[in-house]
């Protein structure tokens, strides 16, 4: 009966966040139907010099940040935190995804896009953890947060470029933004022990660019309507980084008009990175999956 009542609670805070994507996609659906009933036919084949889509998601997550500070050479790394589980950071959330492409050449492309997610909690602590160099104990009431931006770029050669088939390889860049923080101002040892009348917070972030290799289809099914799907992602160290990530997305369109349409996907994007320095580690488990909403403007 809980978990039910949990179930219907948390589809009731998603609906809640995504009203206002929902309401702008219903507006223009209806302003794109009647533009394409005042037409006798459909209006031809759909551009794609240009295409900017954006939309908002809804997401799972699961992550798992490892910070320590003040390491001794050689001395052992703990397993880390996991911010759903321990701290009470909701394990899911809305947030803001726009993407773009750019047939500049023939069979040559350039894609872009951002998405962002944040989400916060404050929770008493059932379990000690360490966090940079200060442990917060049980009983400590920790207020947590944790921000994703996912900004990228990349150029594609259509491999196969008809009417109907898309299908090209991708070499780009991806610049991820990772920030996980805790503070408390009650119930903290730091390196000299408890602390007493201040609040203590400590932050593990992580940036770096990520060079991505990857695939992208698109097949067309009507004038109207077309599917898709695009994989992502590159292991590669870059000093003093170390890690991979890794996205997929499936996707379906349809354009009320030759430039405006509608579509909805399914994303999931997983990250692996960790930085170690002369005495600091950091490193985020972290990967998110949900579906996606958006609106296409197509010249």
């Amino acid at each position: 009966m809980r978990f039910r009542v949990s179930v219907f609670r948390e589809a009731q805070h998603a609906i809640k966040r995504l009203r206002p994507i929902i309401a702008v996609a219903a507006l223009l659906l209806v302003v794109g139907s009647a533009s394409a009933q005042s037409s006798d036919t459909f209006p031809g084949t759909i551009p794609d010099t240009f295409r900017l889509r954006l939309g908002g998601t809804y997401a799972w997550f699961n992550t798992n940040v490892t910070f320590q500070e003040n390491i001794t050479p050689g001395g052992p790394i703990g397993s880390g935190v996991n911010l759903e589980d321990v701290l009470g950071v909701p394990a899911s959330t809305a947030g803001f995804d726009g993407r773009g492409s750019w047939n500049f050449a023939g069979r040559f492309f350039f894609d872009f896009g951002y998405s962002e997610y944040t989400r916060s909690a404050t929770k008493g602590l059932s379990q000690d953890f360490t966090f940079g160099d200060s442990t917060y104990t049980i009983g400590a009431s920790v207020a947590a947060s944790m921000k994703s931006q996912l900004p990228y770029a990349d150029f594609r050669y259509g491999i196969i470029k008809s009417d109907s088939t898309q299908f090209g390889v991708s070499l780009g860049v991806a610049y991820p933004i990772l920030e996980a923080q805790a503070s408390a101002s009650a119930g903290v040892i730091g390196p000299d022990g408890p602390v007493i009348g201040q609040s203590v917070t400590r932050t593990a972030k992580i940036e770096t660019p990520v060079p991505l290799l990857g695939l992208t289809f698109d097949q067309k099914l009507s004038d109207q309507l077309s599917v898709g799907g695009f994989v992502d992602g590159i292991f590669a160290p870059v000093h003093p980084y170390v890690g991979s990530i890794f996205f997929v997305d499936a996707h379906v369109d349809w354009f009320a008009t030759r430039n405006l349409g509608f579509g909805a996907a399914f994303d999931y994007t997983k990250f692996h990175i960790k930085k170690e320095e002369t005495n600091t580690y950091v490193a985020f488990a972290y990967s998110y999956y949900g579906p996606r909403v958006y609106v296409t403007l197509s010249f």
